[in-house]
């Protein structure tokens, strides 16, 4: 009985990463990017784990670890895909997966369309994962990180190109999400994060957005932000004044002075 149980295991999930692999493996094999999506049939063998399924996400993650140290991003995506389906409760699944497709896989292609479309993909990924873990300030933290991260034009060549491309398909500004989520890490008590290091990631993302408002010259934003930023170090300040890991009070003098630049540029109006 034992045995008989152990096959229809090793069958059901051998089945399971044979239908998601066909499905990946089309990507890998394509000139085009495509938004990865899955059809409801094929979760039909997952299904079928009942009481095994434990022991499927050990294997898997097993497997996980394995390949993301071969660098075999494509045969991960299908690993990771399947753990969600299992366990879709468990945080750093979405995590993995969404920096899977947003860095490894865009990297390995050399288009900005194509780039951004795993970008794109692996962001909606997160924030699908964000509505399976409503509470999870560790996951919200590496989604608001990614919408700072990813359009750093000192980073990425295409940020903005990116940036356009999220402002066109979703009506978001990567800034303002990046705050959202940044703030919503610190209302859930993450476990992986000091709270320190998210207070000044918004810091850090206000100096940025008005940064980014300067060079699209919407000088009136960029000094909005320049003041959000500069009452949020202070705000930090006063809150961690025995805080050595971060130099607040050269933060906020550079901030200090771009304002002083900005408020002696011309307007122009900004539609």
């Amino acid at each position: 009985m034992i045995h008989r149980k152990r096959v229809l295991f090793l069958v059901v999930l051998i089945s399971a990463i044979f239908v998601v692999n066909i499905y990946v493996v089309s990507f890998r094999e394509t000139s085009k990017t495509a938004v990865y999506r899955y059809d409801p049939s094929e979760s039909i063998p997952l299904l079928l784990l009942g009481g095994l399924r434990g022991i499927a996400v050990d294997f898997l993650w097993a497997r996980a670890i394995a390949r993301h140290e071969e660098k075999k991003y494509y045969e991960l995506l299908t690993i990771n895909n399947l753990i969600a389906k299992l366990q879709p409760d468990f945080p750093a699944v979405w995590i993995f997966q969404a920096w899977n497709m947003a860095y490894n896989i865009a990297h390995e292609w050399d288009a900005a369309r194509n780039k951004w479309k795993w970008i794109h993909t692996g962001l909606n990924f997160a924030k699908k994962g964000t509505v399976k873990n409503p509470a999870s300030g560790d996951l919200f933290f590496e989604l608001g990180y990614m919408y700072l991260h990813l359009f750093d034009h000192r980073v990425f060549k295409y940020a903005a190109y990116y940036r356009e491309q999220l402002k066109q398909e979703d009506g978001e500004d990567n800034y303002e999400a990046s705050l959202y989520w940044l703030r919503r890490a610190l209302l859930h008590d993450p476990k992986l994060h000091n709270v320190l290091a998210i207070e000044r990631t918004i810091c850090h993302a206000l100096w940025h957005a008005s940064l980014c408002a300067e060079r699209e010259e919407n000088i009136d934003k960029a000094l909005q932000y320049a003041e959000l930023a500069l009452n949020e170090w202070k705000t930090y300040h006063t809150n961690h004044p025995d805080d050595t890991s971060t130099n607040v009070s050269e933060f906020m003098s550079a901030i200090e002075k771009k304002k002083e630049f900005l408020q002696r540029l011309p307007r122009r109006d900004v539609w």
